[in-house]
């Protein structure tokens, strides 16, 4: 599995926000990416023993990339 860290929550509407936080990410959060899907789809991250999918673009937000 490959470890990421969450760097910023820049660039996310309000709903996603306030669902990630409720769900324990913050910035400085160790995850582990546990599945990419094809064609960008979903990726399955790990955080806390718990396992949540979410869009490639909110992945590549998070972890400071690009989300193109």
């Amino acid at each position: 599995m490959n470890h990421f860290m969450i760097k910023q929550f820049n660039g996310l509407d309000t709903a996603t926000l306030q669902r990630l936080h409720s769900l324990g990410l913050q910035v400085g959060s160790d995850v582990q990416a546990v599945r990419f899907y094809p064609f960008h789809g979903p990726v399955i991250i790990q955080v806390d023993h718990q396992r949540i999918g979410i869009r490639y673009q909110v992945f590549k937000l998070l972890t400071g990339g690009d989300p193109s």
